[in-house]
């Protein structure tokens, strides 16, 4: 039996479990430079807010309502997801990390039910986080029971086939919105229509996996837990800048800053890169829209900063474009492989530089921020997103600690 365990409207409730002040307020997180609802608590999606709402055109239902909008804390969010998953590792059950905010878990066959509320009430008393589990024979059948325990109090709901009569085939996990428009024109509209089908004809019009995807509402496992995170196919670090950026320099910049945070996620998994790519482009909303990238296939794999910044600013120069305002810019290094494989340099001096950055890394984990940087950032970086609302990295700073106040009794 599975167990979709799914941390419910994750990113707000992570700012509600250490502010008490926001507890069954309507709250929305903000994207990139305060722009658009990318969380919403359950009190503001009652209000309406859609996801994804630009907060500029919500601006009065928020004053009317007085709903608190905060800029995202990724910091927090990460080290929250990371304590719930650890507090799953602590039941020493086969376990699979789909998202920042959901795992799959294989629970015991003997009452799982049981045993999916024992795991509910030891995250929520160690993290705060409220979570939903739907249990059943198949992941995908366990993702639907996951619907229906957002609805329910007790949070736990264990599958069963009547879910699927009001199921829309639109929201089948692994159908989407092309599939379910294919679907529509020979009048299938839920997933108990959709089961019903001769397997020729579904694999004919859905493919394999399609027919994997049937497969599992029916109640056959189609694939298993991958145990611990799925190998990384690609990095990419990627930001809307809070203030164009009209200069070579600036923009040089912001490439050299992604190509550094690029490479550190790199070095951290123990990986290299055989690919990297740039890419940079003005607003869409102010023409002329201009936009290009660049990529390169490095001969040796690399994770060394300077080495990938070299390369990154050299393709930027061939792209940039004197005159125009850039409004979005992003590295992606892929081809990855792990650090101790790939063809190396004979002539090089990997060891000095790999002890380098060794060093490098080492002192800004040893520091509640980014004590140390390469020159090539640049000090000011005007260009950084804006996050005017951002909470405190209650987690992962020092300065951020929550401080309890206690009154001394008269």
């Amino acid at each position: 039996m599975y167990g979709l365990v799914d941390c419910n409207n994750f990113y707000a409730t992570c700012e509600q479990v250490f502010n008490p002040a926001f507890k069954n307020r309507p709250l929305v997180v903000l994207s990139s430079n305060d722009g658009c609802a990318v969380a919403r608590s359950k009190e503001a999606k009652e209000l309406g807010i859609p996801m994804g709402a630009p907060a500029f055109k919500y601006k009065d239902l928020f004053l009317k309502h007085n709903v608190i909008a905060l800029s995202s804390n990724f910091p927090l969010y990460g080290d929250m997801s990371r304590r719930v998953i650890d507090t799953l590792k602590t039941f020493s059950l086969p376990l699979e990390v789909y998202s920042i905010d959901e795992a799959f878990i294989e629970l015991p066959k003997e009452n799982p039910l049981h045993f999916a509320k024992k795991i509910r009430e030891k995250i929520k008393m160690w993290t705060g986080i409220t979570v939903s589990i739907g249990v059943a024979p198949t992941k995908t059948q366990a993702k639907i029971a996951n619907q229906r325990a957002k609805k329910e109090s007790s949070g736990v709901v264990l599958f069963h086939p009547d879910l699927l009569k009001s199921l829309p085939v639109g929201e089948i996990w692994g159908i989407g919105r092309r599939l379910a428009k294919r679907l529509y024109s020979y009048h299938i509209r839920s997933a108990d229509q959709l089961i019903k089908q001769d397997d020729h004809w579904i694999r004919k019009k859905l493919s394999v996996h399609g027919l994997r995807t049937v497969l599992e509402l029916r109640g056959t496992p189609c694939t298993g837990l991958e145990i611990g995170s799925p190998e990384r196919k690609s990095i990419v670090s990627s930001r809307s800048f809070g203030k164009e950026i009209a200069t070579f320099e600036e923009m040089s910049q912001a490439i050299a800053s992604f190509v550094e945070n690029a490479a550190r996620k790199l070095r951290k998994e123990k990986l290299k890169a055989y690919f990297l790519a740039i890419f940079i482009e003005t607003s869409r909303f102010h023409p002329p829209f201009y936009s290009r990238s660049k990529s390169i296939q490095l001969p040796i794999a690399s994770a060394y900063t300077p080495e990938l910044t070299e390369k990154a600013i050299s393709a930027l120069k061939t792209i940039y474009k004197e005159g125009l305002c850039y409004k979005r810019g992003g590295v992606l290094l892929s081809e990855l492989v792990s650090e101790n494989e790939g063809q190396y340099d004979f002539f090089s001096k990997d060891e000095e530089k790999t002890q380098l950055i060794k060093t490098f890394d080492a002192i800004n984990r040893k520091f509640d921020h980014k004590i140390l940087s390469f020159a090539s950032e640049g000090v000011s970086k005007k260009w950084k997103s804006l996050s005017a609302k951002c909470s405190p990295r209650y987690t992962t700073s020092w300065s951020d600690i929550p401080k309890i106040k206690v009154k001394k009794p008269r």
